[in-house]
């Protein structure tokens, strides 16, 4: 079994909600799940403990004895896909007093049921080698051969093409897309940057303009505000960096994403939903 720790925001409140989330797997889905349940509260609100690859209940059961004087407000999420492990481990939890939720459970029952299949009941099952993952991998390679402009004769092969001034969040977006399985390529708008000809030839449908209407300026802004005459000339040359990318952009017809504000999976999300209506 193994224990690690996680919390929004720093330090630690003395009363903060303890969860612990339990599986015979990695437990990334059930953290993910109780990580975006702990956001809507305040910093330090909720300390998340994750114990996973477990192996029987007993080595749970063994872990809840040496911290029992932490359980002042606590409650379990488990997503334990051998059933008869889940049984015990959620039986000793309710001797405990201790409140569960059993989040893998109900779905695996519901999808067994709307597919007729007995479930294979395998932990790990969807991190295992096959097809996805493998594609996952190819994809890592195809941003790590063909961001920031690089071998610009594969961008027709690309799923994604991202282009956007540096600081326009381009990188970031694409090795999370990547990560999903697409293959992306990414190409500067910066100024003096050659435009690849081979960007006339994507298609509309999979080419995004990223844009960001303050961190440019900003940045140049920042970076020389002691020099009032300097500090002038240099948003000049953003604000002209600026409206070259957006000719770009209109030239080569694309998708416009707005960065501001948006993490990259919400940039992610609104790249997604539109190549997989193409």
């Amino acid at each position: 079994m193994k224990v690690t720790y996680d919390q929004l925001g720093e330090g630690r409140s003395e009363d903060s909600a303890i969860v612990y989330v339990v599986s015979d797997s990695l437990g990334d889905s059930a953290n993910n799940v109780v990580l975006s349940a702990a956001a809507q509260f305040s910093d330090g609100a909720v300390r998340v403990v994750r114990l996973s690859q477990i192996k029987s209940a007993e080595e749970v059961s063994e872990y809840f004895d040496e911290h029992e004087e932490d359980f002042v407000s606590t409650a379990v999420f488990h997503s334990i896909v051998d059933p008869a492990l889940r049984k015990r481990v959620r039986s000793d939890l309710n001797n405990r007093g201790i409140l569960s939720v059993d989040i893998l459970g109900p779905v695996v029952q519901l999808l067994a049921g709307l597919t007729g299949e007995k479930p294979k009941n395998q932990a790990r099952a969807h991190h295992m080698v096959d097809k996805r993952y493998l594609r996952r991998v190819s994809s890592m390679d195809f941003f790590v051969e063909h961001d920031d402009g690089k071998n610009p004769q594969d961008l027709v092969k690309a799923d994604v093409v991202l282009v956007g001034l540096s600081g326009s969040a381009k990188t970031p977006l694409a090795m999370y897309l990547s990560f999903l399985g697409y293959n992306v390529a990414s190409v500067s708008l910066d100024p003096g940057c050659d435009i690849p000809e081979e960007l006339a030839q994507v298609d509309k449908g999979r080419l995004f303009g990223l844009e960001n209407s303050t961190g440019v300026l900003a940045s140049a802004s920042i970076r020389v505000k002691d020099a009032d005459g300097l500090a002038s000339e240099e948003v000049a040359n953003a604000e002209s960096a600026v409206a070259h990318a957006s000719r770009v952009m209109d030239e080569l017809g694309c998708t416009r994403l707005f960065s501001d504000e948006k993490t990259v999976e919400e940039l992610s999300a609104d790249v997604i939903s539109q190549v997989e209506r193409a």
